[in-house]
């Protein structure tokens, strides 16, 4: 007798699988501001985002008291004018040629994929919208240059909390050699075993291995310089879909893909799509300083 699995499909656990595998690869995408939602949207559609101005701190005066203070929230406005999918079929000859189900196999690829669009195009955005630099030499970044790092993010006076750096492979790999970093008591063995950097003066340090030319060594910068929403195509109404159409949610990053499954009886070919609308903004420029 099979199994019965009720409305959740094996196409959708492994999406969801996939999803997860999507965030992990690319975790530094929602360290900026990130508006990602389930719901659905047309392509072309805006949203509207906010950063948070820094505030100053006032005196207590026995006149006014506790007077409060103009504050100040920007709104951005996030075009979604990507709308990517990855879209792959296996046919019944392929599917009985194999003992893999390759359905399920190629699922992290696409999902690779579609992180890999989001990530060039916060990349394309952080090439040309970002003045402040940092220069560092090729493959030679250390303890030092993540500290001269955020001494210019302070200079700029951007807050403290939120910082991230995203590095080359081979600036990455000079950090972790750093005796500062591989040599410290207090982490040597986490970092040895696993190879990730962490925190290191208040940045949370990440590697990258697909950096478009413009910032070839990396960048540094505060949540608040990028802008990243994200929506879910609309479903036809008033239609008989020809298959499932369901929404995968990663729960930490609220990343959501839709996942589009049907079999074509004509051709004898099991399709799936994984599929996003999402869009980019520059939020405040002086908080990010690229390696030059």
């Amino acid at each position: 007798m099979a199994n019965t699995l009720g409305s959740v499909s094996n196409g959708k656990v492994i999406a969801q699988r996939a999803l997860e595998l999507l965030v992990e690869n690319y975790n530094w995408i929602s360290s900026g501001v990130s508006d990602f939602s389930d719901a659905t949207a047309r392509k072309g559609d805006s949203i509207t985002t906010h950063i948070v101005s820094i505030q100053s701190a006032a005196d207590y005066s026995a006149t006014t008291g506790y007077a409060p203070a103009d504050v100040t929230q920007t709104d951005v406005t996030v075009t979604l004018n990507q709308f990517k999918h990855t879209t792959y079929a296996i046919n019944d000859d392929e599917r009985t040629s194999s003992n893999i189900n390759l359905i399920n196999r190629f699922a992290e690829q696409a999902a690779h994929a579609l992180g890999k669009a989001m990530v060039d195009s916060v990349l394309g955005l952080v090439t040309t919208h970002y003045a402040s630099t940092l220069t560092v030499a090729a493959d030679a970044t250390t303890f030092r240059s993540i500290v001269s790092g955020g001494l210019a993010l302070d200079n700029n006076k951007v807050p403290m909390g939120g910082r991230f750096a995203v590095l080359s492979p081979g600036n990455y790999a000079s950090l972790l050699n750093d005796a500062n970093i591989v040599a410290n008591a207090q982490r040597s063995g986490d970092v040895v075993a696993s190879g990730q950097i962490g925190t290191v003066a208040g940045i949370q340090v990440f590697g990258y291995n697909g950096l478009a030319s413009g910032i070839s060594k990396g960048f540094i910068a505060q949540r608040e310089a990028i802008v990243v929403a994200s929506r879910l195509p609309a479903i036809p109404d008033g239609v008989t879909l020809p298959g499932s159409i369901d929404v995968v949610t990663e729960p930490k990053s609220g990343l959501s893909l839709q996942v589009a499954e049907h079999y074509n009886f004509r051709l004898g070919s099991h399709e799936r799509s994984y599929r996003i609308l999402y869009g980019v903004g520059r939020g405040q420029t002086n908080s990010l300083v690229r390696i030059v």
